[in-house]
């Protein structure tokens, strides 16, 4: 992979970014809809239709979104040095990339559900029950937020050692598409050992993250209950409530509370 990075002109690299980006999209949000059929009936997160045109308009923004990632990696890709495919290379540049996106998405999410910056956030909000094409359902703004993190993390550490194509190309196609992609759907096929809130450290199940667009404000983290846990934007009923999913019993309303947020 790196040799095919290193020899790529700048226009081919951008035609491979974007193809892989689109490609792995929209393979996850087929995933994603497919999960959906199968489990529906067994693990739905809410038992609420979606709005009217909503996935027309999901749609709509990730085909925008596609080519300006596209674009950015092939950017980061053309500039940084690379290193050599070593697995600890790829090891440390994906934990990098994990690590500080998850910190970077955390501020970003958070300032954006200030009244100033809302507007800028709004259209990802549209979607109260999430489907596959909400993860990247956003306004162009948010989106070059988005990318700002996306492409300064793993460009901060290339000051320090080259990154390596195979780690960054993992960390997207593993974590940060597919889990994000998936991770909207509105089925959970976490296992039910997920409501343990200590494995939510590295990956929260999908519940955890619906209860956000639910509720619109806690839960800002992108793939993992770090930052809210220590910042103190989580909910305290989410593992009940992820439990009761996976029990079958899906949220029969938007509002829907756990005991543990109803004695609250």
């Amino acid at each position: 992979m790196t040799e095919l990075v290193a020899s790529a002109s700048l226009l081919q690299l951008i035609t491979i970014s974007t193809l892989a980006f689109g490609i792995l999209t929209l393979g996850s949000a087929a995933v994603g809809f497919a999960l959906e059929a199968m489990l529906g009936e067994s693990r739905r997160v809410f038992a609420l239709p979606r709005a009217e045109g909503q996935l027309r308009w999901e749609l709509s923004a990730t085909l925008r979104f596609i080519p300006m990632a596209g674009v950015s990696f092939a950017l980061l890709l053309w500039f940084v040095p690379l290193a050599d495919e070593s697995l600890i290379d790829a090891v440390i540049t994906f934990l990098v990339c994990w690590a500080g996106f998850e910190v970077y998405y955390w501020g970003l999410h958070r300032l954006m559900h200030e009244k100033r910056f809302f507007r800028f956030h709004k259209l990802h909000h549209d979607s109260r029950v999430t489907s596959p094409l909400t993860g990247y359902s956003m306004s162009t703004a948010e989106g070059v937020g988005w990318l700002v993190g996306l492409v300064g993390v793993p460009l901060v550490l290339s000051f320090f050692t080259p990154i390596s194509a195979p780690g960054f190309f993992a960390y997207h196609a593993l974590y940060q598409i597919a889990g994000n992609v998936i991770g909207h759907a509105n089925v959970d096929f976490f296992p039910r050992a997920a409501s343990r809130r200590t494995g939510s450290w590295i990956s929260h199940p999908i519940t955890y993250h619906s209860l956000h667009h639910a509720r619109f404000n806690n839960h800002y983290g992108f793939g993992s209950t770090v930052m809210d846990r220590l910042l103190g934007t989580e909910w305290a009923d989410w593992p009940e409530l992820h439990e009761r999913v996976v029990s079958g019993r899906p949220m029969q309303k938007l509002s829907e509370r756990g005991a543990a947020e109803a004695r609250s």
